[in-house]
């Protein structure tokens, strides 16, 4: 088992050490649980902490964790498995959190948070974590956002015990600021553009928070309909979905699929439905998994043709270019 830890402070903060506001690779279960992968802990500023990680489970990833009072703004480029907020006594189970590629979850725990995760053998694990103490957030003009989350708004997934859980597709800009500030932190680059684009996915999770808030136009009782919805979808890409049997799946009329869809989440059924398609071929080429043909037909496009128009159209180059740029990436 080899994980590699780094902490470090970027060189504009203002601190001496990392003060770690979540969970810590420390703690024995990462590295008896994790191989070939890399684990670092940023410094951004006083009150805010930035890890990306990057592992693939070897073993029963199993285990408990603790959270100083924090908000954590964390993205899943790759994932499997799930979590629990636990209650006080460390021992209920309150909610669960299934853990998903292309979204972006925000855990809001002002008095802190416990938690449990289960994630399976073979499972990769990459991604970030964002974490803004409540001292700064409120500096960042954010503190009235903690006393109105509640399982009535919009994102809300889980809560319990104080602690709140939302969960939204990521949209395409901000993909793309996750994806170099990823990177970055992997390779050591700019740091001042480091904390730049952390400062952006920051501003635009608050942005998402406020947009949805309180979203009074959908009926309590369709929420979780809605958000079965929405996980049926990223579950089986591929499966040629009809608005009539996704309505049927979830209990649902048609109308109101459609209009709470887009209300809650941003995205008409489709569009969302798309967006995630391209998003999980592009990784699957990327990661050498798949050629284009057989990336296509894993999310749902009999048709070679019109998914590379689709591709291109969505990120600016053919699907046969993102091949060829990971087949230099191997020979190089």
């Amino acid at each position: 088992m080899n994980l590699r830890v780094e902490q470090r402070v970027l060189a504009q903060s203002d601190q001496d050490d990392v003060v770690v506001l979540g969970p810590s690779p420390a703690d024995p279960t990462f590295s008896a649980t994790s191989t070939d992968g890399a684990y670092k802990i940023l410094g951004v500023r006083p009150g805010l902490t930035i890890s990306v990680f990057d592992m693939v489970i070897g073993a029963d990833f199993v285990g408990r964790f603790a959270t100083e009072p924090c908000v954590a703004i964390d993205f899943l480029f790759e994932a499997s498995g799930q979590g629990w907020l636990l209650g006080s006594d460390a021992e209920q189970r309150l909610s669960s959190i299934p853990y998903r590629p292309g979204r972006i979850y925000i855990m809001a725990a002002p008095h802190g948070a416990l938690g449990l995760y289960d994630v399976p053998v073979g499972t990769r694990f990459k991604g970030m974590d964002i974490r803004v103490d409540i001292s700064l957030w409120q500096r960042l003009g954010a503190g009235d956002l903690l006393t109105d989350l509640d399982e009535n708004h919009a994102l809300h997934m889980a809560s319990g015990n104080g602690t709140w859980v939302g969960v939204l597709p990521v949209p395409p800009h901000l993909l793309a600021v996750a994806r170099a500030l990823f990177d970055s932190a992997m390779v050591e680059g700019d740091d001042l553009a480091f904390e730049a684009r952390a400062l952006d996915i920051i501003n635009a999770s608050i942005a998402a928070m406020r947009r949805t808030q309180p979203a009074q136009t959908i009926p309590p009782r369709d929420r979780r309909p809605l958000q079965r919805a929405r996980d049926l979808l990223v579950d089986e890409l591929a499966r040629p979905w009809t608005l009539d049997e996704l309505a049927r799946e979830v209990g649902l009329t048609q109308k109101r699929l459609k209009s709470g869809f887009k209300s809650l989440y941003g995205f008409a059924v489709y569009t969302f439905l798309k967006e995630q398609r391209l998003l999980e071929a592009r990784r699957l080429i990327e990661r050498g998994e798949m050629n284009v043909t057989q990336a296509a037909i894993a999310v749902g496009y009999s048709n070679p043709s019109h998914f590379s128009q689709l591709f291109l159209r969505r990120f600016g180059m053919q699907p046969s270019r993102a091949l060829a740029a990971r087949l230099e990436d191997g020979e190089a």
